[in-house]
């Protein structure tokens, strides 16, 4: 790709009338800026001339200001040619920070850019997304280090590169979700180096096309959540609070597991559950019906303190722990729960692989043979799939939501 050095003069003189001036670095059509640290008056700069004849001669210091200017865009010359020699991808952006920084190199990882915005995330984002991301990162280090690469460069990242990336995810048993999420990833970070001007090459992502991610539908039918409401256990066993966890989130629409092992006494306000959801941080409201109340009872003791969880998952001395300690236990818990859960279901036989989450898809699905049908609500707001449509309550004033949530829990 082409790159070409011009000299021009800033527009806006400083008070004694001299210009700045500049060395207008262009590829792809494409701009960057550089001051020389030279100001002369408009009569003495000849922005035509010949290489190294800018300075005209009414200028006393002509021979060493052009000797400057020299310089200055055989340095700009050279970090292009050092680029070009360690098949870094070459743009203005790239060569005027490198001649501000002295580093040729820093902008030019991949690697290095994406461990930088992590850092970043570890403090702006949540502990799950910055958890997920960490795990991406991760696994494509162990990638490049079969193919024995120590780095990755932004050129480098082609849609040869994404392809074979993609036949190593697949080959080391990644579903297809979670193969689209890795890509997803890639390239939201690519995508923020480009905003910030950090790398201007070619965008791999208009060659490689990221599926659409498929919803996940695995739900339990009517029959199967009467089945776990009739399960006899011991009282208070460890199956028995399972039991109690799912079917309390299921009467209440399918709470995220972070935000239901995070449920106070405080979220319960005259016969509903008022929380903020950990993901959007919107406030969620759900009406509690008989069937809940009645899970709530056998949780609620006289010393129970408003700012106490609901359950006994987390304990309490672990309210104020920092979010990414607590993302980890949240984490651990979650998996206890889930084989717990798998350990009702072989009681039961019920075939449907049950983890907690499922108690959102299968409300959802429950709601969908009503007359409000979620796949409707879930068309008519653009969604893609189920989990989109986590806020379909609230496409109705909060009555018809209560009434909606309520019918479809009639017949259970």
């Amino acid at each position: 790709m082409n790159t070409t050095y011009k000299l021009e003069l800033n527009s806006k003189p400083k008070l004694d009338k001299t210009h700045l001036i500049l060395l207008r670095i262009t590829q792809n059509k494409r701009h960057k800026r550089l001051s020389t640290g030279i100001f002369v008056f408009n009569n003495d700069f000849n922005k035509k001339a010949e290489f190294g004849k800018w300075i005209r001669r009414s200028n006393s210091k002509y021979q060493k200001l052009n000797q400057l200017l020299k310089e200055k865009i055989s340095e700009a010359e050279e970090i292009h040619n050092q680029f070009e020699k360690n098949n870094q991808s070459i743009s203005a952006s790239n060569i005027v920070k490198a001649i501000k920084t002295g580093n040729t190199e820093s902008t030019e990882s991949f690697i290095k850019f994406y461990e930088d915005r992590l850092s970043k995330y570890y403090d702006s984002h949540s502990a799950s997304y910055y958890k997920n991301v960490k795990a991406k990162l991760k696994k494509l280090k162990l990638y490049l280090k079969e193919i024995k690469v120590t780095d990755l460069l932004f050129k480098e990242i082609n849609v040869k590169f994404l392809k074979d990336y993609e036949h190593y995810l697949l080959k080391e048993g990644l579903k297809e979700n979670s193969r689209i999420d890795h890509f997803k990833k890639i390239r939201s970070v690519l995508y923020e180096a480009m905003e910030e001007d950090l790398y201007e090459g070619k965008n791999p992502f208009k060659g490689y096309k990221i599926k659409s991610m498929k919803a996940n539908k695995t739900k339990l039918s009517i029959d199967e959540i009467r089945k776990i409401e009739e399960l006899i256990l011991p009282e208070y066993s460890i199956l028995w609070h399972t039991k109690n966890y799912f079917l309390f989130d299921f009467y209440c629409a399918g709470i995220r597991i972070a935000d239901f092992m995070q449920l106070k006494w405080n979220n319960i306000k005259e016969g509903r559950l008022d929380f903020k959801m950990g993901k959007t941080g919107r406030t969620h409201s759900v009406k509690l019906i008989p069937k809940a109340i009645s899970i709530l009872n056998f949780y609620k003791t006289d010393d129970a303190k408003n700012e106490d969880y609901i359950f006994p998952i987390i304990d309490n001395k672990f309210r104020n722990i920092d979010k990414h300690t607590k993302r980890s236990l949240i984490d651990s818990k979650n998996a206890v729960i889930n084989k717990n859960l798998k350990e009702i279901q072989k009681l039961l036989s019920i075939e449907t692989n049950i983890s907690f989450h499922i108690s959102r898809h299968s409300f959802a699905d429950i709601l969908r043979q009503k007359d409000k049908s979620i796949y409707d609500i879930k068309t008519l707001l653009g969604h893609t799939s189920i989990r989109q449509t986590e806020n379909y309550l609230k496409g109705f004033d909060p009555i018809t939501a209560d009434k909606v949530h309520e019918e479809a829990l009639e017949s259970i």
